[in-house]
């Protein structure tokens, strides 16, 4: 990360949120598990991190404007990242962008185009609107910088793990994948600390939105036909391919193997865990995140294969990255569609 950027910007637009140990995870996996809060970032979601350090670049370097194809956390986080650099912000959503989320982004000063029925619509659009204002096209995951500003989530929790006495590193850190840029940050985060070869990552994706575990199945980059989970914001038909190389590089691999091992759970045990985190620490989330909270609560066969047998005595750490397309009425809705009480 460019610090002098952030600097000169007032620092990062992001927030230090807080690693808490989880007693009702730790109990289930039998191993300390610690939740990083990402849910708390004032945007809603990680993406603040590397879409806030993608616009800060951008403006430093002379973008007059911000423009966006995300109608979900990525354009939520752009739009708060434009409020706060006082960039005009233009996020471009497709059809079937909730109206309360249109309502969210207004309200951070951005201008909602609608455009497309899906999201690779909406996305032309937005690369045609940006050519007119010659601004900055903030992807929703497949840029470098946004990896940059992702990866400091793994300074913070090799700083936290080590103030509660943690000398070790995690057994795993596990994640929610959608496009891949969460994903990248963290391998980036985990070589900027010394963690690469010692710390697994658990990959976690619904079926119906497990484009990067089909594609390291197949040993190459695979397109979903339909996105058919409920968790929209792991919606990406293809990961991001150098995201696939990165993992692949790394030795991608199911089961206890690997340094990215690819997990796939169930719509029903993703809500399932959405509701049993609000229960034990009154903190809401999408299914998208339940993806990873499901590896330790519990998916369709129990607990995660791949944190079976883990080497070592540290903790595990799940990024609990959030999601603002969600509230209380989504989440019953969910509850009642799976019948879960």
């Amino acid at each position: 990360m460019d610090r002098a950027v952030v600097r000169s910007r007032g620092g990062p637009l992001h927030v230090r949120t807080p690693l808490i140990i989880s007693k009702p995870m730790s109990e289930v996996l039998g191993r300390d598990v610690y939740l990083k809060l990402d849910a708390l970032q004032p945007s809603g979601s990680f993406k603040l991190r590397g879409i806030g350090y993608t616009c800060q670049k951008a403006i430093a370097e002379g973008a007059n404007a911000l423009v966006s194809s995300s109608g979900g956390n990525a354009g939520l986080a752009t739009a708060y990242a434009g409020q706060r650099l006082g960039a005009p912000t233009t996020v471009v959503v497709p059809e079937t962008t909730p109206e309360f989320i249109r309502d969210r982004l207004r309200s951070l000063g951005a201008t909602v185009v609608v455009h497309g029925s899906q999201w690779s619509e909406a996305h032309a659009h937005a690369v045609a609107l940006n050519d007119d204002v010659r601004g900055k096209l903030v992807h929703p995951y497949d840029d470098v910088d946004t990896w940059t500003g992702h990866a400091t989530v793994v300074h913070e929790i090799k700083a936290d793990l080590e103030a509660a006495g943690c000398a070790t590193p995690p057994a795993a850190i596990v994640t929610c994948v959608g496009g891949g840029g969460l994903l990248a940050g963290i391998l980036q985060g985990l070589d900027e600390v010394g963690w690469a070869s010692g710390c697994p990552v658990i990959a976690a994706e619904t079926i119906g939105a497990d484009s990067l575990a089909t594609s390291i199945d197949a040993g190459s980059l695979q397109t979903l036909p339909a996105i058919t989970s409920v968790a929209k914001s792991l919606g990406a038909a293809s990961p991001s391919p150098r995201v696939l190389e990165m993992a692949l590089a790394r030795g991608a691999a199911h089961g206890s193997n690997g340094l990215v091992r690819p997990w796939r759970t169930s719509d029903e045990f993703a809500v399932r865990a959405c509701v049993r985190l609000a229960d034990d620490h009154r903190v809401l989330v999408e299914p998208a995140c339940g993806a990873a909270l499901s590896a330790v609560y519990g998916g369709p066969n129990g607990t995660c294969e791949a944190l079976d047998g883990l080497s070592g005595d540290g903790p595990v750490v799940v990024e609990v990255c959030g999601g603002a397309i969600v509230d209380l009425g989504t989440l019953a809705a969910y509850a009642e569609q799976f019948g879960i009480e």
